[in-house]
């Protein structure tokens, strides 16, 4: 899910703007006079278009060329296709390399996706990619590093495992944004089991449930599993089905088998009634 988000947030910090095919017509003029910066353009508007079929070859040509001319957007959004495969095969290691680049220059994002690799898929490097995090959290990005910083300190591997840090960077994002409600799913955790004082299972609920609202899938899975099993509330199999519904309606595949397990043990009144509380929620999700 986190990997989802960064290419989300990546590709959106990285898109140019096109009105329209005069626009890629001119880019395209542009990069064949030697504008490494509408060369980048050009092969973002092939790679991934508005509309029509990308040109994965084409685009790619022009966005190395913009890349072997000092432009860090561009060793970035070759980064992600290298990462991801779209129209090549995955590449890890050049992904790497283009991602090295784009960070060198202290292009952001560039750095966010450096992390999240050595982090998570070069684990040997896993304390590198909190270094660079805790470079992040001093940036224009410093909510977002400050989340993934949480996230990696709590699930990340053992070498770089800090439940204290993890707690600190989710309280600090929610410190710089109270709306950064995706933190609340370690403080549950750890309010829970008393990873920072005393086990208050009822903050942890009150966490996970306004985080919920939002639609936090993660916060969502922990209140269906604490209404199932009754803990910090009283057990409630109708309610937790619901919640696992709604997980899996925002698209959670482990929801959705919870939800077809929990399913088969209630009866047809019930059911019906944890459907109408899933869809209430969902409704009120902004």
């Amino acid at each position: 899910m986190l990997r989802t988000l960064l290419l989300a947030t990546a590709l959106a910090t990285s898109a140019p703007a096109f009105a329209m095919q005069a626009d890629i017509d001119a880019a395209r003029l542009q990069a064949e006079a030697g504008d490494f910066n509408a060369a980048f353009d050009y092969g973002y508007a092939l790679t991934f278009p508005d509309s029509g079929e990308a040109d994965y070859e084409i685009g790619r040509y022009w966005l190395v060329q913009a890349a072997d001319n000092g432009i860090a957007e561009a060793d970035h959004v070759l980064g992600l296709i290298y990462r991801d495969g779209v129209g090549v095969d995955p590449d890890l290691d050049r992904a790497r390399a283009f991602f090295e680049t784009s960070w060198a220059t202290g292009y952001e994002p560039a750095g966010f996706n450096l992390a999240e690799l050595m982090i998570f898929d070069y684990q040997v490097d896993a304390a590198s990619g909190v270094a660079i995090l805790r470079q992040l959290v001093r940036g224009e990005g410093a909510l977002d590093a400050q989340l993934m910083l949480a996230d990696a300190l709590f699930f990340g591997p053992d070498s770089i495992r800090d439940d204290a840090g993890a707690i600190a960077a989710a309280e600090a994002a929610i410190a710089m944004d109270a709306s950064a409600l995706q933190a609340n799913y370690i403080l549950g955790i750890a309010a829970m089991e008393g990873l920072s004082g005393a086990a208050d299972p009822a903050a942890a609920i009150a966490l996970w449930s306004a985080a919920a609202g939002t639609g936090d899938i993660l916060s969502l899975t922990a209140l269906a599993q604490a209404y199932g099993d009754g803990d910090g509330v009283t057990a409630d199999p109708v309610e937790a089905l619901a919640l696992w519904q709604t997980a899996a309606a925002l698209g959670d595949f482990e929801a959705a088998e919870a939800a077809a397990a929990l399913e088969d043990q209630l009866n047809e009144t019930q059911q019906a009634e944890a459907q109408a509380r899933a869809e209430q929620r969902l409704a009120q999700i902004p």
